[in-house]
């Protein structure tokens, strides 16, 4: 067994927390309280799937927002007590039943990023039982699709499986080596020529899916592969078309952690871009309409803010 260290993110990177920012993190913190359900869930869509409450919980986490402290600590500890009471016997952090491994990796990534802030003794052995759950699930190809039992895998699942293992292995879950290595070579496998990830195999790149690709082999110690060179310049080259493709705010969310990752001119560029066209989408009200994406507002409003709030580097999963 093996443990995921995080690397120091390098000084000098462009990160900066602007009042117009602060504003709109504000504003979309106040529209997710204010709209939380007493049981901590939701009253959208997805609003009560355990990681469209986890998600959310993150966009509090990453703003500097603490458990039961401040404006916002109630509502944190109302997610908390969800994800954890819907916990399943063998570890799935879900209790849909369309796709529910979507649901346990971003609720996995929501426990290990809130379990070094929170004194609660129900939030180690969950995130255990979960990482556990994503380590067993694992399948042949070295990657996870929608079901515990699912014999085949494409790049978005997986990819919030892969995150929810870093987050684990950030708080001090023991995560084996080998399933990282055998998630990587997974990804590998639906590289495209020329730059990007397929869904299940090295065809029809998306922004989503490259973004998902080019994190994951950042964060696992392959972001010199050529895979990754290639991938970051090819999300550097969307220029203007950045707003317009599919699945929105789930892409932003994976892109922007994938051009910090990435640094220097990627970083730039897409912060320059992307952070001031999430800025400008934003709701009267505070939240980030879905765009026909289905996902709900409660998601989309969840991975704005956590594209934008990279500039406050503060959630372990945004270190280098």
């Amino acid at each position: 067994m093996a443990l995921l260290c995080a690397p120091i993110l390098h000084a000098g990177e462009d990160i900066k927390v602007t009042p117009e920012i602060e504003r709109a993190v504000t504003r979309g913190l106040d529209y997710l309280a204010r709209t939380q359900k007493p049981d901590g869930s939701w009253p959208d869509n997805y609003g009560q799937v355990s990681g469209v409450v986890g998600l959310a919980m993150l966009a509090f986490l990453a703003h500097g927002e603490m458990p039961d402290e401040g404006k916002y600590g109630l509502v944190i500890r109302r997610c908390v007590d969800y994800i954890v009471k819907n916990q399943q016997a063998n570890g799935l952090l879900s209790s849909e039943s369309g796709s529910p491994m979507y649901s346990h990796g971003f609720a996995t990534l929501a426990l290990g990023e809130v379990y070094g802030m929170i004194d609660d003794p129900r939030v180690g052995p969950a995130l255990k039982k979960a990482a556990g759950l994503t380590v067993s699930s694992q399948n042949q190809r070295g990657g996870w699709r929608y079901s515990v039992n699912s014999t085949d895998a494409d790049t978005t699942v997986s990819g919030a499986q892969m995150m929810g293992l870093r987050a684990a292995a950030n708080a001090g879950i023991e995560v084996p080596i080998s399933t990282i290595q055998r998630g990587v070579a997974f990804y590998k496998s639906c590289f495209c020529p020329g730059g990007g990830f397929g869904y299940t195999g090295a065809d029809s790149p998306s922004p989503a899916r490259s973004g998902i690709g080019l994190l994951i082999l950042s964060l696992s110690g392959a972001y010199r592969s050529p895979e990754a060179k290639a991938t970051a310049d090819l999300l550097l080259a969307g220029g203007g078309g950045y707003g317009h493709f599919g699945y929105f705010h789930y892409a932003a969310y994976y892109c922007s952690q994938a051009m910090l990752q990435a640094g220097g001119k990627y970083w730039r560029h897409w912060n320059e871009t992307m952070t001031p066209m999430l800025l400008s989408m934003q709701s009267p009200d505070g939240s980030w309409s879905d765009r026909g994406s289905s996902g709900g507002v409660i998601a989309a409003t969840a991975f704005a803010l956590l594209a934008i709030e990279i500039n406050y580097n503060l959630l372990p999963i945004y270190q280098r």
